[in-house]
C-alpha cells in the first residue's frame, strides 16, 4: 500500500505549474467568464486578446507605472478592465482606448460610475496624442497597455512617432521582444529594432509576467517595460531618414560585411563605400550587427557628405 509523503526535507513539493493554474482559476476568471458570457463576447484570436485574470498582477503593474494624481493617463487596449478602475484611481482622467466595440460597451456599463474613464471606442494606431493631450489641458500623457503581441511594432512606432505628447509608456510586452529592445551589439537578438527603440527612448525592464496570468492562456510570458521618452536623440545624423535606411540595410544581411551592405544600400561603388567607412573610423570588414548607434550616426554623416555635390573652384 502506497502511503503520502511525510513532512520534512523529503516531502513532494507542489509543481509551480499547478501553483499557477490554482491562482489562475479564482475568482477574476470566473468573474470575467461570466461577464463576457451574458453579453455572447469571447477572446477574439484577431484582435490578439489574452486578458490579464491576476489581480495581484494588475496592481502590481499600476504601482509600477508611477502614475500621478494631476496626470491624463491613456490605456492602450483595456479589454475587460482589469487595469482601468486601478488606473483611474490613480489620475486626473484616464482615457481608456479600445478598438472591440463589445468591450467598449461593457466597460461602459461597468464603470459607468467612474466620473474620471472615459471609454474611447478606437484604434489605438489611429489616434492623435497630441491632441487627446491638448483636450485635457495637459502637455504630455502617461501611457499604459496590455497590448497585443501581433501590433506591439506598430504601437511602439505610434507612440515613438508622437513622443513630444508622452511623458512615459508602461506596456505589457512578450518577453522575447524585451529582450531585444534591451540586447548588446553583437548578441543575436540585437538589431534594427533595439536601435530604433534606443534611438527614440530609454527602456526600463519592471517585472516579468508569467503566461499562466493571461486567459486564454498565451504560449510566452511577458515583460513589463517604462519607456522614457527622449527629448532629443541620443545621437545627431544628418537625417532619421538616411540613418535608418543604413540599419535596416545592415540588418537585412547581417552576416555581410559593411563593404557590402552598403554597396548594395546606398547602391554606391566598393571604392566609394570604401573610402566614406574610413572616413566614418570604421573598418570596412566589420559587420552591421557589431555596430553602436554612435557608429551608425558615423557612417550616416559619412554617407551624407560623400553624396553632396562638390563644387569646383571656378576658371579666372
Amino acid at each position: 500500500m502506497l502511503r503520502p509523503p511525510r513532512g520534512g526535507a523529503g516531502a513532494r513539493r507542489v509543481s509551480r505549474y499547478i501553483r499557477e493554474r490554482a491562482e489562475s482559476s479564482g475568482g477574476e476568471l470566473a468573474r470575467l467568464k461570466a461577464a463576457l458570457a451574458e453579453r455572447g463576447l469571447a477572446p477574439r484570436k484577431r484582435f490578439g486578446q489574452n486578458f490579464l485574470v491576476r489581480e495581484d498582477i494588475a496592481q502590481r503593474i499600476v504601482d509600477h507605472s508611477h502614475l500621478r494624481e494631476d496626470d491624463v493617463a491613456l490605456e492602450i487596449g483595456p479589454g475587460a478592465g482589469a487595469l482601468t478602475a486601478r488606473i483611474a484611481a490613480r489620475v486626473a482622467k484616464l482615457i481608456a482606448v479600445e478598438r472591440d466595440s463589445g468591450l467598449a460597451e461593457l466597460l461602459r456599463e461597468e464603470l459607468a460610475e467612474h466620473p474620471r474613464v472615459e471609454i474611447v471606442e478606437s484604434d489605438f494606431l489611429d489616434c492623435d496624442l497630441a491632441a487627446i493631450a491638448r483636450d485635457h489641458g495637459v502637455e504630455k500623457l502617461a501611457v499604459v497597455g496590455n497590448i497585443p503581441y501581433n501590433i506591439t511594432t506598430p504601437v511602439l512606432e505610434r507612440i515613438f512617432g508622437q513622443r513630444a505628447a508622452v511623458r512615459s509608456a508602461v506596456l505589457l510586452v512578450q518577453k522575447e521582444y524585451a529582450a531585444r529592445l534591451s540586447a548588446a551589439a553583437g548578441t543575436p537578438e540585437y538589431g534594427s529594432l533595439t536601435l530604433f527603440a534606443r534611438y527614440h527612448a530609454l527602456m526600463e525592464p519592471l517585472m516579468t509576467v508569467r503566461a499562466s496570468a493571461f486567459w486564454p492562456r498565451p504560449s510566452v510570458d511577458s515583460m513589463l517595460v517604462r519607456f522614457f521618452l527622449r527629448d532629443r536623440p541620443p545621437v545627431d545624423a544628418p537625417s532619421e531618414e538616411l540613418l535608418f535606411r543604413i540599419i535596416r540595410g545592415a540588418f537585412h544581411m547581417r552576416r555581410k560585411q559593411l563593404v557590402n551592405t552598403l554597396e548594395d544600400t546606398l547602391e554606391l561603388g566598393k571604392p566609394r563605400i570604401e573610402r566614406l567607412l574610413r572616413h566614418a573610423g570604421i573598418p570596412p570588414a566589420r559587420r552591421g550587427e557589431t555596430l553602436t548607434l554612435d557608429e551608425f550616426a558615423k557612417l550616416a554623416w559619412a554617407a551624407a557628405e560623400s553624396a553632396a555635390p562638390r563644387h569646383e573652384p571656378e576658371d579666372d
